[in-house]
């Protein structure tokens, strides 16, 4: 069998309980979801972090607290979020990558997100791949399109990301490229 690497997304952005029951909002909720899916075969846990009350925050403590959580159940490679939700800023999005975790995302691109826009300014990709590597956290760049796939490797040619890339193809965002198999095969080529 091929070597396989499965991450587990556990939040979603901006997901609610009111779409799915199961939704871990709680740092000791998403930790047990991630030992849960460590133990089906996970090896990455990509997770957004959430106010008591669910709503999408990049609150470094509630970061840290979800970091701790996941650590003390399982040993998987802990990625955040440094999307947050629609309408944050970058510097508060940026914020818990100072929490030292082994990955975080780094949006490529400025997408269409249903109704609103998920600005990712090329100023702002810059510094948070500078961030990244500041404090030593592996980048995994989303492509929601296939022109963030140029400013990946215009990033790459100039130095701002370390090689080798990881790459999260997000597929079937409204606004964005279908999850269809053309779309990936298309991203692939």
């Amino acid at each position: 069998m091929q070597k396989l690497i499965i991450t587990a997304a556990l939040t979603g952005a901006e997901v609610t309980r009111a779409q799915q029951p199961a939704l871990p909002i709680t740092p000791e909720e998403i930790g047990i979801a991630a030992a849960e899916c460590a133990a089906a075969g996970a090896a990455i846990v990509h997770v957004h972090a959430r106010t008591p009350d669910g709503q999408p925050t990049q609150e470094r403590e509630i970061y840290r607290q979800i970091i701790s959580e996941v650590r003390a159940r399982c040993n998987v490679i802990v990625q955040i979020s440094t999307g947050g939700a629609v309408g944050m800023s970058a510097q508060e999005r940026l914020a818990p990558v100072s929490l030292k975790p082994e990955m975080a995302t780094l949006s490529m691109g400025s997408v269409n997100f249903g109704n609103e826009v998920f600005v990712n300014h090329p100023t702002d990709i810059k510094a948070f791949a500078q961030a990244l590597r500041q404090h030593g956290v592996k980048a995994e760049l989303e492509i929601f399109d296939s022109g963030m796939l140029t400013t990946a490797k215009c990033a790459l040619a100039q130095g701002w990301l370390s090689s080798p890339a990881h790459f999260d193809l997000v597929l079937g965002v409204p606004g964005a490229m279908a999850g269809t198999p053309q779309a990936l095969m298309y991203l692939l080529s």
